[in-house]
């Protein structure tokens, strides 16, 4: 049975064994930190190492396989320096969506300000915009009608960084989000849980409708 304080116990000690002083981070990422695992869930986790270097990925690999679970497991390493020059539209983001194991995440961060975390939310609203429309119009039906599901995953993301800018609450879960947002952004949440490809034809014009009203609220 998987017992995640046991996993993550391994985890730190296995890293701080092989990679020694250059271990600078780990965290916890994704559903489990959400409080949303299922048995079928990823298990994410961040690490950054010191000098970091491709045989470093090789131990990596080698221990998430000794800790156990490796085909659950998942998540983002990375070097010391290569962080600290991260983009910062993608840094508020990953500092309120990380739980500290080893190591403090924010002194790794560079500088992210409000106009990033706008700038980061236009992008993941661009990108996901332009993604329901060409394939709308560049694939049959029954393709986008499939595909809704998953795109949809990507807008928790979305309503819980918008959220943030207009109330300066990062809310981590999905619960606690569709209790605090409005009745369009939780029409929103509760249709990427619920979504069936039969009812395409009624929720894609209300999803292109919540888009453009999105534009609106970010500004310009």
């Amino acid at each position: 049975m998987f017992i995640l304080e046991v996993y993550l116990e391994k985890l730190i000690n296995e890293c701080r064994s092989a990679y020694g002083e250059r271990l600078v981070y780990l965290g916890l990422q994704g559903s489990y930190l959400r409080g949303e695992a299922t048995e079928e869930s990823d298990i994410d986790i961040m690490a950054v190492i010191d000098g970091f270097c491709t045989a470093d990925m090789d131990i990596y690999r080698g221990i998430l396989k000794t800790v156990g679970w490796y085909e659950r497991s998942c998540g983002f390493i990375c070097g010391r320096d290569e962080l600290m020059r991260w983009n910062p539209l993608e840094v508020i983001q990953l500092r309120y969506t990380t739980k500290d194991l080893y190591g403090k995440l924010s002194d790794l961060l560079p500088y992210a300000g409000k106009e990033d975390e706008i700038n980061y939310i236009k992008l993941s609203l661009g990108n996901l915009y332009h993604e329901l429309c060409h394939r709308y119009i560049h694939s049959d039906k029954e393709n986008s009608a499939v595909k809704l599901k998953f795109t949809l995953k990507g807008f928790f993301f979305l309503i819980q960084n918008l959220h943030y800018v207009e109330s300066g609450e990062f809310l981590l879960s999905r619960r606690e989000l569709k209790e605090k947002v409005s009745s369009a952004d939780r029409y929103i949440l509760e249709l990427s849980e619920n979504y069936v490809p039969e009812d395409f034809d009624e929720v894609f014009p209300k999803v292109i409708e919540w888009c453009r009203q999105a534009f609106i609220r970010i500004g310009s």
